[in-house]
C-alpha cells in the first residue's frame, strides 16, 4: 500500500507546528484493517470489516506536552489539532518533562513483517474454517452440548510517525487469532472450557492439536471435588503462571516506581526471587509471531534481563521515566491507541526452562496442586502489595501422577514471596498471547502455595 499521501501530510502537519509555537512536535499515522466472523449453531452469527484511519500529534510547549487526535486525514483538520493540543500545554501542569527524540545514528526505523498471507484472509475462508472446527468440537464427545463462542479475527496496518528532531518510523505486521469456547454436561453438571490459536497463516492451522486440548479443558473437568484446606507444593500451568505475572507486571514499570505504586521501587540489582528464576524481555525473539526492533518514542529495543537468576535486574523506562531517574530508556515507550500517551510495556517475555517434563515434575513432587486456572485477578488481587486471593481449578497430584480434577478451592498467597518459593520451571515451553507481545513460559513448581479448599475432605 502506497502511504505517500498520509507521510507528507503528517511532515507537513510537523513543519506547521513549529511555525505555530511548539517547540518541538510529533505527528504519527495510524491505520487498522480488521475482520472477524462468530459461529453459533452452525451459521455465521456475526461479521465486520472495518478500516479505521487516524493521526495522532504531539507538541512540545513550556516544558507541556498537549496532544491531539483526528480521524479527519486531510489538511483541513491541521489547525484544529494544532489549536487542541496548544489549549492542552496551556492548562496542564506536569512536573515530569516529556520528550521529543530522535537517534541521530538512527533517524530511518522500518520495521515490515507482513506475512504476505493476508489476501487469504476472506469471509468465505474464515466461514469454512470457523464452521468445520464447530462441527469437530462437537463431535468430540456427546457430553458437549454447544460451542458457546468460535470467532476468528484478523488484523493489519501500517504506523508511520514523524518528527521535529528528524525522526521517520515505518511498520506494518499482520495477524490471525482463533478463539472457541464449548460447554459440556454430564449428569446435571455443566463444564466449559476455551482455547486458542493465533498466527499468520490461515492454512496452517491444524484442528487436531487444537481439538485434543480444548477436549482435555472441558472434559478434563468432570469429576472435580474439593481438596483438605492446607500448604500444598503446586504446579502452576504455563497459562495461569502467565495470568498471575501479568497482574502484577506493572510493579516492573518504573512509572509505578516513580508513583510509590511498586514495592520493586529502588530495588534494581537485588535479589527478589528464586535463583532458579530468569525471566528475559527479548523483543526480536525468533519465535514470537511480532517482533518489536523500537519502540512507539523511537527508541532501539534491546534483549535484556527482567530477573537474572533470582536477581532484579533493572525496571522499564520510556524517556519521560528515564529522565526523571538520571538514566537512558529501556525502549518500553508504547502507545496502545491513535491518542493514548506513551506509556511502559514489555515485549515478548522469555522464561527459561528447566530439563522436566510435565510428568517429571508430578513425580518429582509427589503429592500436590496442579492449578490450570486463576479466576478472579482483577478483583481478588493488591497490585502494590502483591497480595492475592484467587478462585482456581486444576488436578491432584498424588503418588507423582494427575489424579482427579479438583475445583472449589481458593488460593491465597503473595506474588513477591511466589517468586522466591519457585523451585523448578519445565520444559514444556508454549507461548501465550498477553499484553504487548507473548509470554514464552513452562510450567512453574512452587514449593508451598495456601489452599482452602472443603474442610470435610480427606
Amino acid at each position: 500500500m502506497d502511504n505517500t499521501f498520509e507521510k507528507e501530510l503528517i511532515g507537513k502537519l510537523v513543519d506547521k507546528a513549529l511555525e505555530y509555537g511548539f517547540e518541538e512536535a510529533e505527528a504519527c499515522y495510524m491505520s487498522s484493517s480488521s475482520m472477524e466472523i462468530n459461529i453459533l449453531n452452525g451459521e455465521v452469527s456475526s461479521y465486520e470489516n472495518s478500516k479505521v484511519n487516524g493521526i495522532g500529534f504531539r507538541g512540545k510547549k513550556n516544558g507541556q506536552m498537549g496532544g491531539s487526535f483526528t480521524t479527519d486525514i486531510d489538511e483541513s483538520a491541521m489547525d484544529f489539532m494544532l489549536e487542541t493540543a496548544m489549549e492542552n500545554c496551556e492548562v496542564l501542569d506536569d512536573e515530569d518533562e516529556e520528550f521529543i527524540y530522535c537517534d541521530p545514528e538512527h533517524p530511518e526505523l522500518v520495521s515490515i513483517q507482513l506475512s504476505g498471507n493476508y489476501s487469504k484472509n476472506t469471509y468465505e475462508k474464515f466461514s469454512e474454517v470457523g464452521l468445520e472446527l464447530e462441527k469437530k468440537i462437537l463431535e468430540l464427545s456427546d457430553d458437549i452440548k454447544a460451542v458457546d463462542y468460535l470467532s476468528i479475527s484478523c488484523g493489519t496496518g501500517p504506523s508511520i510517525s514523524v518528527n521535529s528532531k528528524g525522526l521517520h518510523t515505518y511498520k506494518d505486521s499482520d495477524y490471525i487469532t482463533i478463539f472457541a469456547e464449548a460447554r459440556a454436561q454430564k449428569d446435571g453438571v455443566v463444564k466449559t472450557g476455551g482455547h486458542y490459536w493465533f498466527g499468520k497463516d490461515i492454512d496452517e492451522f491444524d484442528p487436531e492439536p487444537f481439538l485434543k486440548i480444548l477436549k482435555k479443558k472441558v472434559l478434563g473437568k468432570f469429576g472435580a471435588a474439593s481438596v483438605k484446606s492446607g500448604e500444598y507444593k503446586v504446579i502452576l500451568d504455563s497459562e495461569a503462571f502467565v495470568s498471575l505475572f501479568q497482574t502484577f507486571a506493572g510493579a516492573f514499570s518504573s512509572y509505578s516506581m516513580q508513583k510509590g505504586l511498586s514495592l520493586l521501587a529502588g530495588k534494581e540489582g537485588t535479589k527478589i526471587a528464586s535463583d532458579i528464576f530468569t525471566i528475559r524481555e527479548e523483543p526480536m525473539y525468533e519465535k514470537a509471531l511480532i517482533k518489536f526492533p523500537f519502540d512507539s518514542e523511537g527508541v532501539l529495543t534491546k534483549s535484556k534481563a527482567l530477573i537474572d537468576n533470582g536477581v532484579f535486574e533493572k525496571a522499564l523506562y520510556n524517556l519521560k521515566t528515564a529522565h526523571k531517574a538520571g538514566t537512558e530508556s529501556t525502549g518500553n515507550g508504547f502507545k496502545d491507541a491513535f491518542s493514548a500517551p506513551v506509556g511502559i510495556s514489555a515485549t515478548n517475555l522469555v522464561v527459561t526452562p528447566g530439563e522436566k517434563s510435565f510428568d517429571e515434575l508430578c513425580e518429582w513432587i509427589g503429592e500436590g496442586i496442579y492449578i490450570t486456572e486463576l479466576n478472579g485477578l482483577h478483583a481478588g488481587v493488591n497490585k502494590i502489595s502483591g497480595d492475592f486471593s484467587l478462585f482456581c481449578e486444576g488436578y491432584l497430584v498424588k503418588d507423582g501422577k494427575i489424579a482427579r480434577p479438583v475445583e472449589q478451592i481458593t488460593v491465597a498467597d503473595n506474588f513477591y514471596d511466589v517468586l522466591k518459593k519457585i523451585i523448578a520451571t519445565g520444559s514444556d515451553t508454549i507461548s501465550v498471547p498477553e499484553g504487548k507481545g507473548e509470554y514464552f513460559c513452562p510450567s512453574v513448581v512452587i514449593s508451598s502455595m495456601n489452599i482452602s479448599g472443603d474442610m470435610e475432605e480427606e
